[in-house]
């Protein structure tokens, strides 16, 4: 098996990938790895013509990390992994990330093809035991379902073509993982350093249908009361200001379902919180933006008999086997684009004046209602999620970037920017958050970066893993555990299907309980973070001022907050 000192595919890749905007390679490596580890070699590891490459000790982590990477830049990221087993430790992963349609780069090295011995036997074929056993049929087979493309690069020559495609992929509406899988023997071959290469085409923007514009015009001037309902529209500051100009201007109150950041600020008074079930009784016309599912209609009550207009990249979510949200209109485009549209199509207000002057009354006095009812929920010196919530939210600075999974009471913060707050993906992949935040900190977001997680969560997110990466690669974020020793949506879920039932005599808590809980604290100081424990509300603000003081000297932080059962 010859050895050159030629150009190897596996440097070709590393420089085109970064070429085309992957700024990190976040990696769990194995026996296909050795082209990758020379292609840093002779570049150096920091090479500026490489991605910055950050080892990840499991690959939930590193394909975290990457969807973490990309919200922030809106650029593909990269999660390269081990052949078939690492494959399938990405699946949860790549399941978050198409459901939160983020662009990311998911790759993996391929068993080697080859096991033969002789003078043509190429550079990386077979050399260890586990290189039969790990073989698949169809390695990307364990993930298909959840990226919109997955190929193998089979020729050396080939790797800018594969992963431009890749990336052009990914990148299209709506966003997306994709898969590519690089055979060992492939990385090893020594390629033509002046081949031709192509860039990734670059999609347009999506642009609504005008004439579907003008049919939701009309359709909004006619309502009496209409309300946007949205998720994720303030992934793109632009739409978020468009939607508050909306809503100002035509006084349409906004609710955010299950949001996954800040769409409209909290104290805006057409933002009528976080709840359809509660807010769509009366409407009659509900426009759906950036949002998979408006209201659950097996517990809204009273059910919603308007007319629905939904806006998105992909507003009917044709991915999703079963949705059954019978809309007037379904508008494929840019949330930003069509708002634009949508805002000159309605025009002046003119003769509607009093209806939405009537209109912008009630939603005031429906805001000041609903915030009310949410201090009389946090109030009290006792700690409670939403207690905690309400208070974390004000001790942090206003440039803090929060990442939640699960445990922080949203609707208790007073969020009033994009990109202040992210949520987890409608997948409900556990296991988000703590990579999310340590990949937004490597994408170099100002502020610092604050993962809000049960304590549930909290292990599901490996985080002795994401504690020593956080430590290793110089990435302080604060990590604030909810520990209530449960599942709660388990709990939940149970007692409200069974509360009469058998299951209700031990509170729901079977198969529920995490009890006992394990030392949060002792856990993060063994990577030396700065660790606190916090039982009182009291004692919060003093807490909060310690980790933010770590934070700011370079080093992790954790408080593991002490929740009644």
């Amino acid at each position: 098996m010859a050895q050159g000192s030629g150009l190897l595919a596996a440097e070709a890749y590393l420089r085109a990938m970064k070429r085309y905007g992957v700024d990190a390679l976040y990696s769990v490596s194995g026996t296909d790895f050795p082209s990758i580890v020379e292609a840093y070699g002779r570049a150096g590891a920091q090479s500026p013509d490489l991605p910055r490459p950050l080892i990840c000790p499991h690959e939930n982590l590193a394909v975290a990390m990457a969807h973490g990477h990309a919200l922030i830049t809106g650029t593909p990221q990269a999660a390269m992994v081990h052949v078939s087993v690492g494959t399938a430790n990405m699946v949860c992963g790549a399941m978050n990330a198409a459901r939160d349609n983020v662009p990311m780069l998911l790759s993996a090295g391929r068993t080697p093809v080859t096991d033969s011995d002789g003078p043509a036997t190429p550079h990386g074929t077979r050399t260890r035991f586990i290189h039969w056993a790990q073989e698949m049929f169809d390695q990307a087979s364990t993930l298909r379902e959840a990226v919109k493309w997955d190929y193998e690069i089979r020729r050396g020559e080939q790797v800018e073509d594969g992963l431009a495609r890749a990336l052009e992929v990914a990148s299209a509406p709506p966003p997306g993982p994709v898969y590519l899988s690089l055979p060992r023997e492939m990385l090893a071959e020594e390629v033509n350093p002046d081949r031709p290469a192509r860039a990734p085409t670059v999609s347009a923007r999506l642009a609504p249908d005008l004439e579907a514009i003008d049919r939701l015009a009309s359709a909004l001037r006619a309502a009496e009361s209409p309300m946007i309902v949205t998720a994720n529209l303030g992934r793109s500051a632009t739409a978020a200001a468009l939607l508050e100009t909306l809503a100002d201007l035509w006084a349409i109150p906004v609710v955010e379902f299950n949001p996954r950041t800040v769409n409209l600020a909290h104290d805006h008074p057409m933002h009528l919180g976080f709840d359809t079930g509660r807010a769509m009784g009366g409407v009659d016309l509900a426009l759906n933006i950036a949002c998979d599912v408006p209201w659950v209609p097996a517990v809204t009550r009273p059910a919603f008999a308007g007319a629905l207009w939904e806006i998105g990249l992909d507003p009917v979510h044709a991915r999703y086997p079963m949705r059954s949200f019978q809309a007037e209109g379904a508008i494929a485009a840019e949330p930003a684009l069509a708002l634009a549209a949508l805002l000159e199509a309605l025009g002046p207000v003119g003769d509607a004046a009093p209806r939405v002057d009537a209109r912008r009354r009630r939603a005031v006095e429906a805001h000041g209602r609903m915030r009310a009812a949410l201090d009389a929920e946090a109030a009290g010196e006792r700690m409670t999620a939403a207690s905690a919530s309400k208070a974390l939210a004000a001790l942090l600075p206003h440039d803090a970037t929060v990442v939640n999974e699960y445990s922080f009471r949203v609707n208790q913060a007073r969020f009033s920017r994009p990109g202040q707050f992210f949520g987890a993906s409608p997948a409900g992949g556990l296991g988000w958050g703590f990579g999310a935040a340590l990949g937004m900190r490597n994408a170099g977001v100002p502020g610092p970066v604050v993962c809000m997680m049960g304590d549930g969560a909290y292990m599901f997110n490996n985080p002795s893993a994401c504690h020593w990466a956080s430590e290793a690669h110089g990435l302080p974020i604060l990590s604030v555990i909810f520990n209530n020793r449960r599942w709660g949506a388990v709990r939940n879920s149970t007692l409200a299907m069974y509360g009469q039932g058998a299951s209700a005599a031990d509170d729901g808590m079977f198969m529920a309980d995490l009890s006992p809980s394990i030392d949060h604290v002792m856990l993060a100081k063994a990577h030396g973070a700065h660790a606190e424990g916090c039982g009182e509300l009291a004692a919060l603000p003093g807490v909060v001022d310690r980790a933010l003081d770590a934070l700011a000297q370079g080093r992790q932080a954790l408080i593991a907050l002490d929740l009644p059962e």
